[in-house]
């Protein structure tokens, strides 16, 4: 996912820089820069456009909407960024038109690359399956330790050589490791993936089968998630008369 913003960058843009009009690599762009972007083109970083000519961007890779905005400079600017009609962020198509701004974010510092930064520092939280299977080893660790210490001291106390004691303590905690442990989890959790497969669900973390089977509610966003990005028809308009086109005549 991380290599996937690579295809972001384009690979040249052209700025104006000391009232000199230049094509430069992209990743020469620095905040300050008079950016020109046309239609089809990547935005190269994050842009306040100030003049415009039709420039409509597509922002599905930030937000998952699939229509494009229309941008307007004259529009007065909102609390949220991205619903600002003056600002074009790195990572989004120019779909069409053209226009010139001034960029004020680059690499890291832009909107994309900081959803880059959390995806790539964020935390992972240990599952119930691996929280109770520690702990069972904790235990099993005690006991087997337990014991062996326990059989050591009453091989000294009936006087058998030390060695014999040794050995005879460690067959103890050995005796009490469970071998099988690791297979019958790791078999456990691959028989369930192979059952939700069927079921056309995709399993990349074994443990995330026991996450699932302890969840109790699922939250999920309707943006670019339950949506096809397809166009459709909603009313039409025949002989004067509305129809509503999401009722199956």
């Amino acid at each position: 996912m991380m290599a996937q913003f690579e295809n972001f960058i384009p690979p040249i843009a052209y700025i104006i820089r000391d009232g000199k009009e230049t094509k430069v690599d992209a990743k020469f762009i620095v905040p300050g820069d008079i950016v020109m972007v046309k239609g089809g083109e990547n935005i190269p970083c994050d842009i306040c456009i100030f003049r415009s000519n039709e420039m409509k961007v597509n922002n599905a890779s930030l937000t998952g909407e699939s229509e494009d905005i229309q941008i307007d400079p004259d529009l007065e600017p909102l609390a949220n960024i991205f619903e600002t009609k003056n600002v074009a962020f790195f990572g989004t198509q120019c779909t069409a038109g053209a226009g010139t701004g001034i960029c004020f974010r680059t690499g890291d510092a832009t909107v994309i690359g900081q959803i880059a930064n959390l995806a790539s520092s964020a935390e992972t939280v240990e599952t119930p399956l691996s929280i109770e299977i520690e702990r069972f080893i904790k235990i099993i660790s005690t006991v087997a330790l337990s014991l062996g210490v326990i059989f050591f001291v009453f091989g000294v106390i009936y006087g058998y050589p030390f060695i014999t004691n040794m050995v005879f303590a460690i067959g103890i905690i050995v005796a009490n490791v469970p071998e099988g442990l690791l297979a019958t989890v790791t078999v456990s959790l691959a028989l369930t993936a192979q059952r939700m497969a069927g079921k056309m669900v995709l399993v990349k973390n074994l443990e995330s089968v026991e996450t699932l089977g302890s969840t109790s509610c699922i939250c999920s966003d309707k943006t670019g998630t339950l949506t096809q990005n397809r166009m459709t028809v909603s009313h039409m308009f025949v002989n004067r008369q509305t129809f509503d086109c999401s009722v199956n005549y």
